[in-house]
């Protein structure tokens, strides 16, 4: 970005190849730090997409960024799903699973989010940093369980969940908070899907949660075109 000579706005740049990294961390602490500064007379504005969770990286003390670095790593590479690894992350940060929301208050806060999550489920959209978490210290554990990692988590991890599991306090709400995806995969299908038609195309959404390759999804519609009736419009058939 080019910024005129000292202006109130600051980028950071950071969480490279997707991984949360000094100079994300460095952003999160200076973003954690505007908002607890923000009064009831505030609107903090969040902007949210894809790569959120990377880049905005807070871990609870003693928890380390390389140990939850290396969780993370150890996840992915036993196939552990985006709502998997999210629900993990947000149980060690201060600001994911509501964290920023919470740390805003009693601001008022609107969060402008593009969904990259088949379904657009807003707590696992970045980590849902304004979305007040559902997950529990047991959800986490039988994560970890299933992917036979309990055994390797470092004692700063255990001493994070051993908090959380024993807070009076409970989960925190998030009822000063307005959460409005404003682009997702459904939005952009059914936008595609006006677009077709408007040229005269006859055209179908094929499905709008399909994960992994297509293939099935577009033998279905192959099969649709040999055993229906010829279209008398060209036929455009959609789907992510």
């Amino acid at each position: 970005m080019l910024l005129k000579p000292h202006s109130r706005i600051q980028v950071f740049e950071g969480a490279e190849h997707n991984l949360p990294d000094r100079d994300a961390l460095r952003a999160a602490l200076a973003i954690r730090q505007l908002a607890e500064g923000l009064t009831a007379d505030d609107l903090l504005l969040v902007l949210i997409s894809g790569g959120g969770s990377a880049l905005l990286p807070a871990p609870i003390p003693p928890v380390t960024l390389e140990e939850k670095q290396m969780l993370t790593k150890l996840l992915a590479a036993r196939g552990a799903t985006i709502q998997e690894l999210n629900t993990i992350r947000k149980a060690l940060s201060h600001l994911k699973g509501g964290g920023l929301a919470q740390a805003a208050y009693p601001a008022q806060v609107v969060s402008l989010i593009l969904s990259d999550v088949v379904g657009d489920p807003v707590e696992v959209i970045a980590s849902g940093p304004t979305v007040a978490s559902t997950h529990s210290v047991q959800d986490c554990l039988h994560i970890l369980n299933h992917y036979g990692l309990r055994a390797a988590l470092p004692r700063s991890v255990k001493t994070v969940f051993a908090r959380a599991d024993s807070d009076p306090h409970g989960p925190h709400t998030c009822g000063h908070v307005l959460n409005v995806i404003i682009g997702s995969n459904v939005l952009a299908l059914a936008e595609a899907q006006r677009q077709a038609e408007a040229l005269g195309y006859r055209a179908m959404v094929l499905s709008t949660a399909i994960q992994g390759w297509g293939a099935s999804a577009a033998h279905r519609a192959d099969r649709y075109q040999c055993h229906g009736c010829p279209p008398p419009v060209p036929v455009a058939s959609l789907m992510v």
